[in-house]
């Protein structure tokens, strides 16, 4: 008896000793990673730069979560590869959403599979991860460029481009005339039962609530819903659906995808300048736990320069996230409003995607 209690304790002991090496295991690969970019960050200029494409060159491979399509995400890559010809071998860029990213990194944490280096989010989403300790802190070289508003304090996001929301709109069935100039006019009855919106375009609503306030930005969305707004799941499926004429207007969209459309020779145009000019800033962060830490930093690096930001302005067509370069779509005069991200808590973002939900797609008020 004193044998199989004896024998019992030693398995008991195995394998708690067994749970704790794990957690330490998954404790450690988060320490490496931070105490890399903790190092880095104590280099200044090009000796930090030379650090990076030492380390990157023997990493070898990028793991970059983006949610554009792969044609998009392939020219960001090939513009960094004129910058660091070589340096990093091997780019894998697995596309996921940006409504499912905050669920993929929950679940591939809770199970020690570490795979992504950068990932693209955009800013509502950053406080959540933050909460969760998923982001590693690294300050780029290149982060003093940006605005304060397009970047999180304390290195663990910053935006790679912003842009406004426009009014889209099928050009056969409205004219340049007739278009609405502004959200307030999306609530005339004339437009009613002929308006759309993606499921998740919580960027937009944020947007709006932080720029009209709670109580004004909440009763909008109300007269919004009342006025027949259709909600669809998917950005690019809802364009289809202007695009090909089955609903004449799409509320909120990014003014680069609407003119990709039109040079394609699809009948829609935007808004340029709906009244208030609400931006959204996406961009990256660094995992904490990166397996690829220096190729992670040196694309961060890569990406903000100003040679990166001119010629993704130029190709792309994106407004630059850094200072003093054109933005190739939109007057220099319009000044976007920005979301405080010091005001958004992760309870708060969570709220308003309550909010979105409940007033928005289910009509709920």
């Amino acid at each position: 008896m004193v044998r199989r209690n004896f024998f019992l304790l030693f398995v008991v002991v195995l394998v708690f000793d067994q749970s704790v090496c794990g957690a330490q295991a998954v404790k450690q690969a988060t320490s490496r990673t931070e105490i890399v970019l903790s190092r880095l960050m104590e280099l200044q200029g090009n000796e930090r730069i030379k650090r990076l494409v030492e380390g990157a060159r023997k990493e070898g491979l990028l793991v970059f979560y983006s949610p554009d399509r792969e044609a998009l995400t392939n020219i960001r890559i090939e513009l960094f590869k004129e910058l660091y010809p070589g340096v990093i071998q091997r780019f894998e860029t697995p596309r996921v959403r940006p409504d499912i990213v905050i669920d993929r990194l929950l679940t591939e944490e809770r199970a020690g599979r570490h795979q992504a280096d950068v990932v693209w989010l955009q800013l509502p989403q950053v406080p959540v991860l933050l909460r969760e300790k998923l982001l590693a802190r690294y300050l780029a070289l290149e982060d003093s460029h940006l605005p304060d508003e397009l970047k999180a304090p304390g290195g663990h996001w910053r935006s790679l481009g912003n842009r406004l929301f426009h009014i889209m709109y099928n050009t056969k069935l409205v004219s340049e005339r007739e278009a609405p100039k502004s959200w307030e006019e999306l609530l005339d009855p004339r437009w009613k039962g002929k308006l759309i919106l993606d499921d998740s375009s919580y960027n937009w609503f944020v947007g709006m609530i932080d720029h009209l306030g709670e109580n004004k930005g909440l009763e909008y969305m109300k007269k919004l819903a009342r006025n027949g707004l259709q909600i669809q799941q998917g950005r690019s499926n809802v364009e289809n659906l202007v695009a090909s004429g089955e609903v004449p207007v799409m509320v909120a969209n990014s003014g680069t995808s609407v003119s990709d459309r039109a040079s394609k020779g699809e009948p829609v145009t935007f808004v340029k300048d709906p009244r208030p000019p609400i931006a959204y800033g996406e961009g990256l962060s660094i995992m904490g736990n990166a397996p690829h830490p220096h190729a992670a930093a040196l694309f961060l690096e890569g990406v903000l320069s100003e040679r990166w930001q001119r010629r993704a302005a130029e190709k792309i067509g994106i407004r630059p996230a850094r200072s003093g370069i054109p933005d190739p779509v939109l007057d220099a005069k319009i000044k976007p409003h920005f979301v405080n991200p010091a005001k958004w808590t992760p309870e708060r973002y969570e709220w308003a995607q309550r909010e979105y939900k409940r007033i928005l797609v289910r009509k709920d008020f």
